[in-house]
């Protein structure tokens, strides 16, 4: 009967320690954005505005994703585990904010959160926000999984993490048709869902990467750049065979960049978004899940 109530004490101090971060961000999201800071304060309704939720909460979904890959080995001894969950339960919290204040900072430099959410309510906004927050904790959880308890090989993975995820969503506009000012300011959900399809696809590609076995750091960096350079050449080539076998004709008979007064139909960017994504998972069996072993006999 002790051993049950320790163990419960034990797993509500975690959990304790979770909801104190939760109620942390809550106090960082007013930080961030000063000019909401009146609202976040207080009560909370999720009806009253769509975007504005789904903002929100993308990154209470990206916190929790990246809490499931911690864990808590007693064997280790109890203080001890304690000190690796807190520590690195909370260096990944605030790496992941950080992360996405700066790819945030990239993506959406010409626009206010306080603007396209508060003002406008404009749900594609959130809809990209939401990706990236989202994808980003799929990236931080990678790192944090490679990493092996290594502060330093923590960060090191991270700052080379951020920098290919960053660079992947400058090349939207070489691979979209779609201008991605221009249709955010109108509220384009198809823009939405084919940046959407677009920023998940290169995170599939980017986790691919991250994830394989490494006993030098060095050689382990040059492992990840090979498999980055590889998807480069395999993903447009699974983009145009997806095109081909399927005969769509959209890439000649629309083209949004221009189109000054239609609506672009939301068909088109799922269009894009699904060959983006359904490219990149194609792309990653092939670079990543393909295990060769020793081809050639040793003599």
């Amino acid at each position: 009967m002790n051993e049950i109530f320790d163990k419960l004490i034990i797993q509500t101090l975690f959990m304790g320690f979770i909801v104190a971060l939760f109620l942390l961000y809550k106090y960082i999201h007013a930080f961030f954005y000063r000019n909401e800071k009146n609202n976040i304060l207080k009560l909370h309704f999720p009806a009253e505005n769509s975007a504005n939720t789904l903002h929100f909460y993308s990154r209470i979904l990206g916190i929790a994703f990246i809490f499931s890959t911690l864990g808590f080995d007693q064997s280790s001894g109890i203080f001890l585990s304690f000190f690796h969950f807190f520590t690195w339960g909370t260096l990944s919290y605030f790496i992941y904010i950080i992360s996405i204040y700066l790819i945030e900072s990239i993506v959406l430099y010409n626009f206010e959160y306080y603007d396209e959410v508060q003002k406008r309510k404009n749900l594609s906004y959130s809809v990209i926000s939401f990706t990236q927050a989202i994808s980003l904790s799929f990236v931080i959880r990678a790192i944090v999984k490679e990493s092996e308890g290594s502060l330093i090989i923590l960060i090191m993975l991270w700052l080379f993490a951020l920098v290919l995820f960053g660079f992947s969503t400058k090349l939207y506009k070489y691979v979209s048709n779609f201008s991605f000012n221009r249709m955010l300011i109108r509220k384009s959900m198809a823009l939405a869902i084919s940046y959407s399809g677009f920023i998940m696809g290169c995170t599939i590609i980017i986790v691919t990467a991250f994830d394989q076995e490494h006993f030098d750091l060095k050689n382990y960096g040059l492992q990840v750049v090979l498999r980055i350079l590889l998807s480069i050449i395999f993903y447009p080539l699974f983009r145009k065979a997806i095109i081909f076998v399927y005969k769509i004709q959209s890439e000649q008979e629309y083209k949004p960049k221009n189109t000054q007064e239609l609506e672009i139909p939301i068909g088109y960017g799922v269009y894009e978004g699904g060959t983006f994504l359904a490219s990149a998972l194609l792309t990653s069996i092939v670079v990543g899940r393909i295990q060769f072993g020793t081809i050639y006999p040793f003599f």
